[in-house]
């Protein structure tokens, strides 16, 4: 019996580390190899402020930096694809700015209130003229998450 588990603990490893990486962000690593994801996820940011602002975006994870983004015209949006890795430690924040105010915020982390708000699968952020909302999925609306700090 004891050579059962074996066999399959043996089975369990070798398939984590050969499981194929499956970020489209940005180009595989070893750790991904290593230590593979399990789930995709999108998340998007959307400039939905009415007064014709930019809103400047830099977004970034511990291991990619997905660059700075301006998002001109009301509606623009910036998306990126990424997998959960499975240790659940996956976590993208975003600093953002508009002509009268700034903010830092998490806008993707392991938790399963996120996961059901965000439909298992896409979380959408939009930046209004008084912070910044959350699509819930559950719901079928926007839900205000964080506020402007004023100033830069």
């Amino acid at each position: 019996m004891n050579h059962i588990k074996q066999f399959f603990l043996a089975i369990y490893i070798f398939l984590a580390v050969t499981c194929q990486d499956h970020v489209l962000a940005s180009r595989a690593t070893t750790k991904d190899i290593i230590v593979p994801k399990i789930s995709e996820w999108q998340v998007t940011v959307v400039n939905g402020l009415t007064t014709n602002e930019t809103l400047f975006i830099h977004c970034k994870s511990k291991e990619d930096d997905l660059g700075e983004i301006s998002l001109i015209r009301f509606r623009d949006r910036f998306s990126w694809n990424f997998g959960e890795n499975m240790l659940h430690s996956t976590l993208f924040w975003c600093y953002m700015s508009k002509d009268d105010g700034h903010m830092s915020v998490n806008v993707f982390w392991d938790d399963v209130i996120l996961f059901h708000r965000c439909g298992w699968k896409n979380c959408v952020w939009t930046a209004k003229t008084d912070g910044l909302y959350l699509w819930n999925y559950a719901s079928g609306e926007d839900v205000l998450s964080e506020k402007w700090e004023v100033g830069w």
